[in-house]
This record gives C-alpha cells, sequence and structure tokens, in this order.
C-alpha cells in the first residue's frame, strides 16, 4: 500500500514499518489509550510486528501511523478492516499529538481514501460511552451517531459499552 493521497500538508498517514512496532508497544502503554485500547499494557515489539506482518498478508485490512506531515513525527494508529463494501474503523493518538484536530485530519483521509480506493459503501467505528474525545471526533469527521447499532464488547476482562458512529459516502 502506498501513501499518496493520504496527506493533507497537516498529517500523512503511512505504511508500517518493521521498526515503528518498538514505538507503537511503547505508546500503547499510555494509560489514556490503555483505557479505551483492546491492546494489553504488556504488548511488546515482537507483538506488534506479528501483527503488522497479518496486517500486510491480509486484503482486508489495513493501518497506518498517523505522522505529522512536515516533520514526520509519529502521531498515533489508525486502522481499517473491510468486507469490500462496509468498513470498521478504529484509532489512537499519543499523548503529545491530542488536542490539535490530528485524528480527526486523519479519520477524514483514511474515509476518503477508503471510499475512492477500496469502494467502501458504509464505515463504521464504535466508541467507549466514555471516550468522550473519539466521539466528538467521528462526528467531526463526518460520521452520525447510529445508536441502533451501539453494542457491548468484551474487553480485558470487563464488558465495555460501546456507542456506534456510521459514515455512508454520497453516492453510495
Amino acid at each position: 500500500m502506498n501513501d499518496q493521497g493520504l496527506n493533507d500538508g497537516v498529517v500523512q498517514l503511512r505504511d508500517w514499518a518493521d521498526d515503528d512496532a518498538a514505538w507503537y508497544a511503547e505508546s500503547a502503554r499510555d494509560p489514556e489509550i490503555q483505557r479505551f485500547t483492546t491492546d494489553p499494557s504488556t504488548l511488546d515489539a515482537a507483538q506488534v510486528l506479528a501483527a503488522i506482518n497479518r496486517m500486510r498478508a491480509s486484503d482486508r485490512e489495513v493501518g497506518f501511523v498517523i505522522c505529522d506531515s512536515i516533520t514526520g513525527a509519529k502521531l498515533g494508529n489508525i486502522a481499517l478492516a473491510h468486507d469490500g463494501r462496509v468498513g470498521e474503523l478504529s484509532y489512537w493518538l499519543a499523548a503529545e499529538a491530542r488536542g490539535r484536530g490530528v485524528v480527526t485530519r486523519a479519520l477524514t483521509l483514511i474515509t476518503s481514501w477508503a471510499v475512492r480506493h477500496i469502494g467502501l459503501v458504509e464505515l463504521r467505528l464504535w466508541a467507549h460511552q466514555d471516550n468522550l474525545a473519539s466521539q466528538r471526533v467521528a462526528l467531526r469527521a463526518g460520521y452520525l451517531r447510529d445508536p441502533d447499532r451501539d453494542k457491548a464488547q468484551e474487553a480485558k476482562g470487563a464488558v465495555w459499552p460501546m456507542h456506534a458512529f456510521v459514515l455512508v459516502p454520497t453516492g453510495a
């Protein structure tokens, strides 16, 4: 996958490199990320690299490092799983990048790309009911709240109440 078209001049989405695995594992230990990700706090670089390799081998999953377009600094993670028609997105942002609209830009970029290049006709995401920042991101990126698709998800020994958001591209 190349990242052509996945750069808005502020945020760039780029393919994962092997040497990004350690950064991901370390970043995912952030207590704020741990509150809302299914990644375990014990995640290590070898496990992340194995996940990157599985994703590379899949024709139904894609993921990107969210980077600063100018400096190249790693800011977060965004991923898409799809069946060729419908996609499900997930994302997190490193502490130093929060509050700047970075993940909203990243979500907008990957959404447009998924519609244009994969032909997805619907995109969905879920955010923990307590993750108000993620819910605001979804709304700012054009996703609509869809309470009919809310779900309970088992994660880390608990049941998480998840709020659903959906985007149906114009003309789909």
